[in-house]
């Protein structure tokens, strides 16, 4: 996030020019308003998503604010990349006030340490990846947590300092968390309830799952009751190609495959496809599996988020729930 994008009224005073100027600049829509005291130039802020909306408000409290904020949960996870960080309403910060937690002007506080759990990620200070992962774990509903868990332990590879300030990470920053650090700071929750709920997680956590919608899918099954897939199976096909499946039940010879359309869509994941030979080259694996004897099911995100039609789908490839009728 450029933080040279942010126009500060400050700045302007400091200069001898009035700041009243930038306020009607924003009125008149040439300037939006990203905090009090910060603008950034209208036609700049069309262009960011959500994410980078997020990160520019919380360079503007950087600039702004008289003691540097210390960033923690879906703020903090957004820039670590955590996959399944949703963008909150207000910024996330950490305050040693022992009232905690009160919230106003666009800044949600919560009791925690500054001494302990924390790094700088380029110009912003936050809670390091281990603590951001587990905090967001006890607090976080189930499905979204096993996600945060999922991509706080995934090696995927990592961008270099450019990338550092990036809001809108497509994978984890930084090196995988490791389970022993991970249950480390479980143990040093205050919470008994909290610990007992991000220690289950944790158990249930994977570093093979590669994606959000998978980490998600896996999160329904297990709330449905489904038996437990293996991971990334490997198949070798009959033109002899190796072909990855997300899901596999081995006693029933089935595969299950989340339909991210980010595979067609995204142009790093296509590689040198057009989206026409992504689509049939999908077709051609899963014909693949099917020749050597496989059953292929398929859901997409609103297929899975459903539990009554993933249940179906499921079900349709002669895979039964555990939980009594």
């Amino acid at each position: 996030m450029a933080f040279q994008e942010l126009i500060l009224a400050s700045d302007a005073t400091r200069i001898g020019q009035d700041a009243r100027l930038l306020a009607k600049q924003a009125k008149r829509g040439d300037l939006v308003r990203v905090r009090r005291g910060t603008y950034a130039r209208s036609a700049y802020w069309a262009g960011l998503n959500e994410r980078q909306r997020h990160g520019l408000q919380a360079a503007a409290l950087v600039n702004t604010a008289k003691t540097p904020p210390l960033f923690n949960l879906q703020t903090a996870a957004l820039l670590w990349g955590l996959g399944g960080a949703s963008v909150p309403k207000r910024l996330c910060t950490v305050t040693e006030d022992p009232r905690g937690g009160r919230s106003k002007h666009g800044i949600r506080r919560s009791l925690g340490s500054f001494d302990s759990g924390t790094t700088q990620l380029g110009g912003f200070r936050v809670t390091d990846k281990v603590r951001t992962t587990v905090e967001l774990a006890a607090t976080l509903n189930f499905a979204e947590a096993l996600a945060i868990l999922d991509s706080s332990r995934r090696d995927q590879g990592w961008g270099d300092a450019r990338e550092v300030e990036d809001w809108d990470k497509d994978k984890p920053w930084g090196p995988p968390s490791s389970v022993d650090e991970l249950a480390e700071a479980v143990s040093a929750l205050a919470s008994q309830s909290r610990k007992r709920r991000a220690g289950t997680i944790l158990e249930l956590s994977t570093d093979k799952s590669e994606s959000v919608g998978e980490s998600m899918s896996r999160a329904q099954m297990i709330l449905l009751n489904f038996p437990t897939p293996s991971l990334q199976g490997s198949f070798t096909l009959r033109n002899g190609r190796t072909a990855r499946a997300d899901f596999w039940w081995p006693e029933l010879d089935l595969v299950g495959e989340f339909d991210g359309y980010g595979k067609y869509l995204r142009n790093e994941l296509r590689g040198t496809q057009t989206l026409q030979q992504a689509v049939m080259a999908e077709k051609a694996r899963e014909n693949g599996l099917r020749a050597l004897g496989l059953t292929v099911v398929r859901w997409d995100w609103s297929e899975m988020m459903n539990p009554r039609v993933f249940a179906r789908i499921l079900n349709d490839g002669g895979l039964h729930s555990l939980r009594a009728a």
